[in-house]
């Protein structure tokens, strides 16, 4: 890479944030469970709890961690949805928790027998960036597959074969 090269990557790196969310689902076949963990940046979240529900609220705010957590709550099992065989599934939201400058949130589908296709929606941080880029990782086993959702493409599908 030459100099000029990795001069620009440094500046977009600083000077363009990028927008991106991670999920990683994981298909626990032993105990017919969807296992779901999304993360988000903390200001980003923030940002996206703010406008969503008109508040002035602050993620390390401590006065206001009641308010905090049934937001954090609705949001993500507002925005982040699953169907196995054309069927919804109905999570449980298990928590979340800070690391660094995230957030990562849990939620458990249980009940969920084996199938063939997953589709996922994602919504995530959609209505506060345009080029917000949403990544979802599924495991079942040896099947591992990754798609990227955003505002063009909000729904996506993972096909397991046997």
């Amino acid at each position: 890479m030459t100099l000029f090269s990795w001069l620009l990557v440094v500046w977009l790196a600083v000077w363009h944030p990028f927008h991106v969310s991670v999920c990683d689902v994981e298909y626990k076949p032993q105990i017919h469970a969807l296992q779901v963990a999304q993360r988000m940046f903390s200001d980003d979240l923030e940002n996206a709890l703010n406008k969503t529900y008109g508040t002035s609220l602050m993620l390390d705010e401590e006065s206001t961690a009641a308010l905090r957590d049934s937001l954090i709550q609705v949001y993500v099992q507002e925005h982040l949805l699953f169907k196995a065989d054309g069927r919804t599934l109905e999570g449980r939201y298990l928590g979340y928790e800070f690391e660094e400058d995230g957030v990562w949130c849990y939620i458990e589908y249980a009940d969920v027998p084996p199938f063939t296709s997953l589709e996922v929606k994602s919504t995530i941080l959609l209505e506060i960036f345009d080029d917000q880029d949403n990544i979802i990782h599924f495991k079942w086993g040896e099947y591992e597959k990754s798609i990227k959702l955003d505002n063009d493409k909000k729904w996506g599908l993972f096909t397991i074969n046997g």
